[in-house]
């Protein structure tokens, strides 16, 4: 694999069958795992519809529905690594191995993170991937894409990524694919040759 990955497991994976067959396929991979929400972000959205809490504090709260999502992939994949932002920062470029990261509210407490549903896990993958220097990021999605390349603003208005991420792609040299739920198999191959295999994500 010429770049490492950052690996974004959708929260709508939690209802397929697939999240074992995706993390025995990145174990072996040099890759950092991004959560997605799931079930634990959608708790989240119930709780601000009916008791009216301001979306900052919703915001933290789907931060830690990310934080639980990976504590459930790293009971799936047992021994899978779990790692905070700082961890990953203090040991990048990664061993040839994935981590599962563990994100912290107070790690994503700054101007450039809106606290608002507008963000969520996909914006905070690009988020990260920034932090490390990384180069690529795959999108694993529930839904699979037949097209070649999409472009951000015709993801967005499908309801694919949400509609923050051209303010964290912007001024950004990072590569974007998508990926559907059942191209994990062979995937070291597909990591190497991205465009063959995966829609690419396109300005």
């Amino acid at each position: 694999m010429s770049v490492p990955f950052i690996v974004k497991l959708g929260g709508s994976l939690w209802s397929q069958n697939v999240l074992g067959d995706w993390l025995r396929a990145l174990r072996p991979e040099p890759v950092v795992i991004v959560p997605g929400g799931g079930l634990f972000a959608d708790a989240v959205r119930s709780s601000q519809a009916q008791w009216h809490f301001d979306d900052t504090l919703a915001h933290r709260m789907a931060i830690l529905a990310m934080r639980q999502y990976a504590l459930m992939l790293s009971g799936i994949e047992s021994g899978l690594p779990l790692a905070s932002t700082e961890t990953l920062l203090q040991e990048w470029p990664l061993p040839p191995f994935a981590q599962c990261w563990l994100p912290d509210p107070d790690a994503l407490q700054e101007p450039s993170v809106e606290a608002s549903w507008r963000v969520t896990s996909d914006s905070l993958s690009v988020w990260l991937a920034q932090r490390l220097g990384a180069k690529a990021l795959l999108l694993v999605k529930s839904i699979p894409l037949s097209d070649s390349s999409r472009s951000v603003d015709s993801l967005i208005e499908d309801g694919v990524i949400d509609p923050a991420m051209p303010d964290f792609l912007a001024k950004s040299a990072l590569k974007i694919w998508i990926s559907g739920p059942n191209d994990h198999d062979h995937l070291s191959e597909k990591l190497a040759r991205p465009n063959h295999h995966f829609c690419r994500v396109e300005g």
